[in-house]
C-alpha cells in the first residue's frame, strides 16, 4: 500500500489526480492532485499556497484554462475549479500531458470507512444523495456497533442504497398514442422524444433523467405496442422488451380501460381528455398529477431509506455492503471487518476500495 512518502519519491508516472465531485451537477468541481504538480499548468502549482488563493491555470501552449482556488490540503493540492465539462476536459488533458494519471484518491476521512464513503461523492448525483453520503460518512461509531450484532436486517432495510450510485430505471410502456413520449418530456422538463398524433413516432428506446427533490431516476420511453408492422418496428419493439426486462419498474400507460393487468404500475394517461377515468391517472396538462407521480416514484425507490435514522443507513458503499453480507453469512468475522473498515488512515493517497469492491 502506497504512503504519502512513497509518492513523494515515486517516478513521474505515479503522479495522480482525482475528481472529488461528480461531473455536470454543480457550478464548481473539486480536484485533488499529487503534491508534485510543478510539471503541469506551466508551473503555476509548483509552490501551492497554504491558504486558498486565486490562480489562473494555463495549458502547455500558454492558453488559459480556468481561474481556480488552490491550496495545500492533507498532503496534496486541492483545486476548486469550474464544473463545466469543457473545463474538466481541459484540466484532465493538461494533467495527462504532464504525466499524471487519473485514479481513485480519497483525501478526506480518518478511517477507511469514512474515506471510502466520502469517495462516493464523485459518483453520486443529486443534492439529496450528496447529503445522505455526507451524513453516512460520519457514522463510523454506528458501524462499530453494528459489527457487534446481527447485520442482515440492517442490510435489508437499507437495500435501496444501490440506487444512490446506480439510479433506478423506469420503463414507460403501453400502446401507441398512450402518451408515453409526452410524459417522458414532461417529467424530464425537456423535449427528448417526438410527440404527435401520428402513431409510431418513437422508433427506439429514449432515455431521460428525472431529478426531483435531490434524487435521480432514469426514465425510458419505448416504441408503442401495435400489430401489423414489420421490419424496423418489430426490431424496435424487441429492443424495448429487452430494456423492459432490465428495468427496476415498469409503468404501463393506458387510455381508457386496460385490456390486461399491468406487470408494474398501471397509470391512466391523458386524464384531461377522459374526465372520470380511474385513479391513478396522469395528464401532462395537469401539473398536480405530474407532481403526484414524482412523489410516488421518489417514495417507491428512496422513501424507506430516507426514513431510516442515520445510524441505520450508513452502509452505502457497495464494498462495505458486500463485506457485511459476508459477515451475515458467516463468511467473514467482525474482527476482520473492523480492521479493514475502521483502521486509521496513514495517508491521503492510501488506496481504497472502489464501489465494485476492487482496488484501483
Amino acid at each position: 500500500m502506497l504512503t504519502h512518502n512513497d509518492l513523494q519519491d515515486s517516478p513521474q508516472a505515479e503522479r495522480r489526480f482525482a475528481w472529488l465531485s461528480a461531473p455536470g451537477v454543480a457550478a464548481l468541481s473539486l480536484l485533488f492532485l499529487h503534491p508534485d504538480a510543478g510539471a503541469a499548468f506551466r508551473g503555476a502549482l509548483a509552490k501551492p499556497p497554504r491558504k486558498p488563493r486565486h490562480l489562473w491555470l494555463t495549458n502547455d501552449s500558454g492558453n488559459p484554462i480556468d481561474e481556480v482556488m488552490a491550496c495545500r490540503e492533507r498532503g496534496g493540492i486541492l483545486l476548486t475549479c469550474h464544473g463545466g465539462p469543457a473545463v474538466r476536459r481541459a484540466l484532465e488533458a493538461e494533467l495527462l500531458r504532464a504525466g499524471f494519471r487519473q485514479t481513485q484518491l480519497e483525501p478526506f476521512g480518518q478511517t477507511t470507512f469514512e474515506a471510502a464513503t466520502l469517495g462516493l461523492l464523485p459518483r453520486v448525483q443529486g443534492a439529496g444523495v450528496v447529503a445522505l453520503v455526507l451524513e453516512a460518512a460520519a457514522q463510523a461509531e454506528a458501524l462499530a456497533r453494528a459489527l457487534a450484532g446481527p447485520v442482515a436486517e440492517l442490510l435489508a432495510e437499507s437495500a435501496a442504497a444501490r440506487f444512490l450510485i446506480d439510479p433506478p430505471r423506469v420503463q414507460l410502456w403501453g400502446p401507441v398514442n398512450a402518451g408515453k413520449s409526452s410524459l417522458l418530456n414532461a417529467l424530464c422538463g425537456r423535449d427528448l422524444a417526438a410527440v404527435g398524433q401520428e402513431p409510431g413516432l418513437t422508433r427506439d428506446v429514449i432515455e431521460g433523467r428525472l431529478e426531483y427533490d435531490g434524487f435521480v431516476i432514469r426514465l425510458f420511453d419505448a416504441p408503442g405496442i401495435w400489430a401489423g408492422h414489420v421490419g424496423l418496428d418489430v426490431q424496435a419493439q424487441q429492443l424495448a422488451q429487452t430494456w423492459r426486462r432490465q428495468a427496476d419498474l415498469t409503468i404501463e400507460l393506458t387510455v381508457g380501460a386496460s385490456p390486461h393487468p399491468a406487470e408494474g404500475w398501471l397509470l391512466h394517461s391523458r386524464a384531461d381528455e377522459h374526465p372520470g377515468c380511474p385513479e391513478p391517472s396522469v395528464s401532462t396538462r395537469r401539473p398536480e398529477t405530474l407532481r403526484a407521480l414524482k412523489d410516488r416514484l421518489l417514495e417507491h425507490f428512496f422513501g424507506p431509506l430516507r426514513r431510516l435514522p442515520p445510524e441505520r443507513r450508513f452502509a452505502l458503499h457497495p464494498a462495505l455492503r458486500a463485506d457485511l453480507s459476508r459477515l451475515a453469512k458467516g463468511e467473514a468475522s467482525a474482527d476482520e471487518l473492523r480492521a479493514k473498515w475502521l483502521e486509521s488512515r496513514r495517508s491521503p493517497f492510501q488506496t481504497l476500495p472502489l464501489p465494485d469492491g476492487t482496488r484501483p
